[in-house]
């Protein structure tokens, strides 16, 4: 074995002699090279111009073609002469090198070796590092089902100069995330998103409060440290998760005298019931001194916000609801109540005046047809349930059809200055709105209404929940 190893390690190292000779000699080649490249620069300058060209470029030719077939003979008919190898061994103890020199050159070894080992352990590639957290995603579009938490996705990091890193701290389940585990929204999300952020899996949760933990170069209003809360629309990727970036004009700062569970809740609910009130009815702030209104499901997230914008603006206040809840309802200013508990609401409708305006803030079934006769003239007649979107149901030809439309309505918007942000129920989404909610809390003229929190792991029990027309208020996970 050791007469193998030692045949192996001549042979190899006789190799070696041969390559140093090969090179020798094409580094003999290259400087004369360099040497007449020199004189032909020199004769470049005595007005021989054309004719050293001529000969320098020939002369590179010929180089090239004679180091060509060097290099080539060299490659192909290498060939170790044991006999030779063993007279330069020989020759290392006939006195013709050294020791000084075996030394030498040994010490030289050993410094090129150890210079080598540690460059290349101080030579760093700048190798992303992957960071995980916990989400809560929906795998399939079957219902709640579908819904788990996971502790394994990748966190998000900024890509533009205009975004926000936030460390969600509670977030809030409203009914449209339900709707989400049943493919609600599907087409806008493969639409306006991009990535993986178009098909499954996932993220649920439309709004949530957290801490900046890092901004964009070009972000001016927030700094790392600050409490922020924010709302995003349906095809939105979600935020319930651990870490979220969003962009600096869909976040505001947080309400100072409450906490992130409470704060967590009024983002999504507060801008679709501002937005309902302000731009879709035919309340004003100016001018709702003693218009009765009437709120079918008051005890919504939605609806528990109305009751409170209404009664601070002098309006009058009529709730359905179930009677256990009237508790609540009347302490958040409702004036009257009409009970859903073995109760036909419609004969009770015919007992009170005409309203002002109708909001009708929970999914049940109700005929609207019906409810227009009980509203003034000029009265006003607002949804605010996440509205029935036909194209979550086309197929390959219909769904093709609608991307394009949405695409040349994108590019229309776009050259308008309207945000991606806005399509849809976007539009209803805005930071200035969160801007009046945190002032409204802040000045005690708004509370939010928390009726269940959850931890991340019963997301499943906090979904049931939120579908539970027996619910009051906001249902919350808490991520801390």
């Amino acid at each position: 074995m050791e007469e193998i190893l030692f045949r192996l390690s001549s042979n190899l190292e006789a190799l070696q002699i041969e390559t140093a000779s090969i090179a020798q000699h094409t580094y003999q080649l290259l400087l004369s090279w360099l040497t007449e490249c020199q004189r032909m620069l020199q004769s470049i300058s005595n007005d021989h111009y054309s004719q050293h060209v001529k000969d320098l470029g020939s002369f590179m030719a010929s180089w090239y073609q004679k180091a060509h077939n060097n290099i080539h003979f060299g490659y192909y008919h290498a060939r170790i002469n044991f006999r030779d190898f063993y007279k330069h061994l020989g020759s290392l103890h006939s006195g013709e090198v050294s020791k000084r020199d075996v030394a030498f050159c040994t010490i030289g070894l050993a410094i090129g070796i150890f210079i080598g080992y540690n460059v290349g352990l101080n030579w760093k590639q700048n190798v992303k590092r992957i960071h995980y957290m916990k989400a809560i995603i929906c795998h399939h579009y079957m219902g709640i089902e579908g819904v788990s938490l996971i502790d394994d996705a990748e966190v998000p990091s900024l890509q533009r100069s205009n975004e926000l890193l936030i460390q969600v701290k509670a977030a809030s389940v409203n009914v449209v995330d339900a709707k989400i585990c049943s493919g609600y929204s599907k087409a806008y999300r493969r639409i306006l998103n991009s990535g993986q952020q178009k098909e499954l899996p996932v993220i649920l949760g439309r709004d949530c409060a957290g801490i900046v933990v890092e901004i964009g170069q070009s972000v001016v209003g927030f700094d790392v440290g600050d409490e922020v809360f924010l709302a995003i629309p349906s095809w939105a990727p979600g935020t319930m998760a651990e870490y979220l970036v969003v962009t600096e004009n869909q976040v505001a700062k947080k309400p100072k005298l409450i906490t992130f569970e409470a704060s967590a809740c009024l983002p999504y609910s507060g801008c679709i019931a501002w937005d309902a009130l302000v731009n879709e009815s035919a309340i004003e702030e100016g001018n709702a001194k003693d218009k009765r209104i009437l709120i079918y499901g008051g005890t919504t997230p939605v609806g528990c916000i109305l009751i409170q914008l209404i009664k601070l603006w002098g309006g009058h206040v009529t709730v359905i609801c179930k009677l256990e809840s009237a508790k609540v309802i009347k302490a958040l200013g409702a004036d009257d109540i009409i009970p859903l508990n073995n109760c036909d609401i419609y004969k009770e409708l015919e007992l009170h005046e005409k309203f002002h305006a109708i909001f009708c803030t929970e999914d049940r079934p109700v005929e609207y047809r019906f409810l227009k006769k009980h509203l003034t003239p000029h009265g006003s007649l607002v949804s605010t349930v996440p509205e029935y979107l036909a194209s979550d149901s086309f197929g390959f030809v219909s769904g093709s059809l609608f991307a394009g439309c949405v695409r040349i309505k994108l590019l229309v918007q776009y050259m308008f200055g309207r945000s991606l942000n806005q399509w849809n129920e976007g539009a209803k989404i805005k930071s200035s709105y969160l801007e009046i909610l945190r002032e409204l809390v802040d000045a005690d003229q708004l509370q939010s209404v928390v009726g269940a929190a959850f931890r991340p792991n019963h997301i499943e029990q906090a979904l049931q929940h939120v579908v539970d027309p027996d619910a009051i208020g906001s249902t919350i996970i808490k991520f801390r």
